[in-house]
């Protein structure tokens, strides 16, 4: 029979652990890495994009952030993004549902991407 002092260590892990939300405990997923419309054509010309931990880049944009937060699957990035217009200021927000992630740009729908498979076209 476990101790008492036993007993109460697992039941308060128990009790914190149900008391945890799920989006904290479902923070585990990183969205670093490469990504696509199609997760079988990964180049940039096809629309490609990489995210590194404070930037991301395209084929025709690229975004440096200052600051991050996250929350559960949704990650919030604030700098500047540079288009073929001229750079400027930027909220960024992807959010991962499942495989496949969704990124808005100052509030604008920039469109779905999944990751990219082994070989299918982005380097380093």
């Amino acid at each position: 029979m476990p101790s008492r002092p036993i007993v109460l260590a697992v039941v308060t892990l128990a009790a914190t652990l149900a008391c945890v939300p799920a989006p904290v405990m479902a923070a585990g997923r990183t969205i670093v890495g490469d990504w696509s419309p199609n997760p079988r054509m990964c180049r940039p010309m096809d629309g490609a994009l990489k995210i590194v931990p404070l930037g991301m880049a395209g084929d025709e944009f690229s975004c440096n952030f200052k600051s991050v937060a996250r929350s559960g699957d949704v990650v919030t990035w604030r700098g500047s993004c540079g288009f073929t217009d001229g750079t400027k200021a930027a909220t960024v927000v992807a959010a991962l549902s499942g495989e496949t992630l969704s990124l808005r740009i100052n509030g604008n729908d920039f469109g779905s991407y999944r990751r990219c498979r082994p070989g299918s076209g982005m380097r380093g």
